[in-house]
């Protein structure tokens, strides 16, 4: 059976681990998805995560590793791959065994470069396969699954592109989180088809709506259910597929949360979890 989770956010990152681990479990979840960047922060281990999640009886079912490699700055490129190799080794030693990983470049940084503009296509997925080249041998050796998710406005933005990445490797560690969202926005409407075409390389799901085009100010991720995705269509095609891992809920309706819910990113919590039990 898929499991139902949800990727702590906002307010909910400043909680202690043990607190984190708590509510969502008491909330009805089976599994919770952290950030790198939080968990790891100032050299930490997360173990404390680990061993919260373990007391509450759920699994912390991936961890964000999700940091630039499509950058003009050669080191802070490089600085990037060594700490996405680190924090590997860092889950794999917490028992976490899948990592969220995307190409870039980030195109909501100020700082972000335009692919095509400042940088060639061929050079800009150098910059990328140079990282995973280094990257792979790492989650190979240490029993981690690279789940890539594709985002808007980068290089790996939708299936295809994300299938180009996943092609040059042919890796059983390498594969896909699955969010149909951003496929949305590019036009990819069939989320059977987007679903079935990734088969047992998706490692890990993301569940989040989409509204509009791949263009920054042009779509919103509005509330489950008020967008474009069919996830009658999308979950059924996972039963079939023989999923069964986690189906992590990435709340990212900015403006409701902050219009209705004064930005606190925990009110989304158990409205979420409504929207699963329709499925799962």
């Amino acid at each position: 059976m898929i499991k139902k989770g949800f990727l702590a956010n906002g307010e909910m990152l400043g909680w202690e681990p043990e607190k984190l681990a708590s509510f969502i479990k008491e909330s009805g979840y089976d599994c919770v998805e952290l950030i790198d960047d939080i968990i790891f922060a100032g050299g930490k281990d997360g173990k404390e995560y680990k061993a919260a999640a373990d007391k509450a009886g759920i699994e912390i079912s991936e961890i964000l590793v999700q940091h630039d490699f499509v950058m003009l700055d050669t080191a802070a490129r490089e600085a990037n791959i060594k700490l996405a190799a680190d924090n590997i080794r860092r889950a794999s030693d917490m028992g976490v065994k899948v990592v969220n990983f995307f190409t870039g470049p980030v195109p909501w940084m100020p700082d972000s470069i335009q692919v095509g503009k400042q940088v060639s296509m061929t050079d800009a997925w150098g910059m990328v396969f140079d990282a995973f080249d280094k990257i792979i041998p790492v989650a190979e050796k240490e029993g981690v699954k690279i789940a890539v998710e594709n985002v808007w406005g980068m290089l790996a933005h939708d299936l295809y592109t994300n299938k180009f990445l996943n092609s040059h490797y042919n890796n059983d560690n390498l594969g896909v989180n699955l969010d149909p969202s951003h496929d949305m926005l590019y036009g990819n409407n069939d989320a059977a088809f987007i679903v079935k075409s990734w088969g047992e390389k998706i490692f890990h799901v993301h569940v989040k709506d989409a509204v509009g085009i791949a263009e920054g100010g042009k779509f919103v991720f509005p509330l489950l259910g008020e967008g474009n995705v069919n996830f009658g269509a999308f979950f059924k095609a996972l039963e079939e597929t023989g999923y069964t891992g986690c189906a992590s809920v990435e709340f990212e309706s900015w403006a409701y949360r902050q219009n209705i819910w004064g930005g606190v990113h925990a009110s989304a919590v158990k409205p979420s979890l409504e929207f699963l039990k329709k499925f799962i």
